[in-house]
């Protein structure tokens, strides 16, 4: 590769506010039922938002988590726990003058829990997955009405890990989801689905009429896989909440950072002018993994740049993607571009 370097040396440090800004619905935990009794209806709502810290960070925890880690969760109680949720949103309120009982949804505050996640020596996904379609179907057919349907729409679902979108189910769409059969369907058949939604997996959840198990149908342009689960005395919302934290597991493995392992590595950028040489940048600046970055030189359509970084070459090339840059090994070395962008002319 030719390289004409205009300058060398100079270092972009990482803003800790960009780096480390809140995805709001990644640390948010809905639909916590708390319920109460004391002395006092105020002692008793009191008593009541704080038993339900526990489970919403043992929630959280878990939604970021590889299930392998699940045992290593910090135990925290009181204070600990309390320094870590910057607010609550209550709904469903009901109190008499000694019990309380409401639905809480709790905000975690994204830099106190991955400082202690970090601290602990614990892997946990930096962020979320792109979006992915799911497709809930009984007895074959997709009804937006069916209690199946409703089960995916909890917001939990919604906005973990995995994000998970439903189909609008109108005209559009049934022309596709109208057909019999869609857990047999290719991704061919999909396309305009997915490009309507903008996603590169559709899942159809072909759940029993008990709700007791379900059968999930992943279709990619990679090809299919089938996953499955079931429990002997379960319901559609149980069930759901069982095949979305499946779902994410794959990609907690894949991302889960380890921050005790700290690494560098020299990378070779190519970009299609000083526009696009912003653009990675400002991108850069997004990928939390990252502690800093060193410019070793540049031309007018490459750089070379050292990075520093906590764990993996794999996990840095997930959360690259996430900020739309296509990082990778190209021939023995490590390239980097914007994700939609074309190779510079060599």
């Amino acid at each position: 590769m030719k390289r004409l370097w205009i300058f060398a040396g100079l270092w972009f440090g990482l803003m800790p506010a960009q780096a480390y800004a809140a995805d709001a619905a990644l640390y948010t935990v809905p639909g916590i039922e708390v319920d109460a009794t004391a002395g006092s209806a105020n002692a008793a709502r009191d008593i009541a938002l704080a038993s339900g810290r526990p489970a919403a960070f043992q929630r959280l925890f878990r939604r970021i988590t590889p299930p392998t880690d699940w045992d290593q969760q910090p135990q925290l109680e009181g204070a600990a726990l309390e320094r870590l949720i910057l607010s609550m949103q209550i709904a469903n309120e009901r109190r008499s003058t000694t019990r309380y009982l409401a639905e809480v949804t709790y905000n975690f505050n994204p830099v106190e829990v991955r400082a202690l996640l970090q601290n602990n020596g614990i892997r946990f996904a930096e962020a979320q997955a792109k979006a992915i379609l799911v497709i809930p179907t009984l007895n074959g057919v997709y009804d937006p009405q069916s209690e199946w349907v409703r089960a995916w729409a909890q917001p939990s679902i919604e906005q973990g890990l995995v994000p998970v979108i439903l189909p609008f189910g109108d005209v559009t769409d049934q022309r596709v989801l109208g057909q019999g059969g869609l857990e047999g369907l290719s991704w061919d058949a999909y396309t305009s689905v997915a490009q309507r939604y903008d996603v590169d997996e559709i899942v159809v959840a072909r759940a029993t009429p008990d709700g007791n198990a379900a059968e999930l149908n992943i279709i990619s342009a990679q090809g299919r896989r089938v996953e499955s689960v079931a429990y002997a005395n379960s319901n559609f919302v149980a069930t759901a909440d069982a095949a979305a934290q499946l779902l994410a597991q794959d990609w907690k493995e894949t991302a889960a950072v380890d921050y005790s392992r700290r690494s560098q590595i020299i990378a070779d950028v190519m970009f299609n002018g000083p526009q696009d040489w912003t653009s990675i940048r400002q991108a850069l600046t997004n990928v939390r993994t990252l502690s800093g970055m060193n410019v070793l030189g540049i031309s007018a359509t490459e750089a070379r740049i050292e990075l520093s970084y906590f764990g993996g070459p794999e996990q840095l090339g997930v959360a690259m993607a996430q900020q739309n840059l296509n990082f990778g090994r190209v021939r023995g070395s490590y390239l980097l571009r914007l994700g939609n962008a074309q190779a510079a002319n060599r």
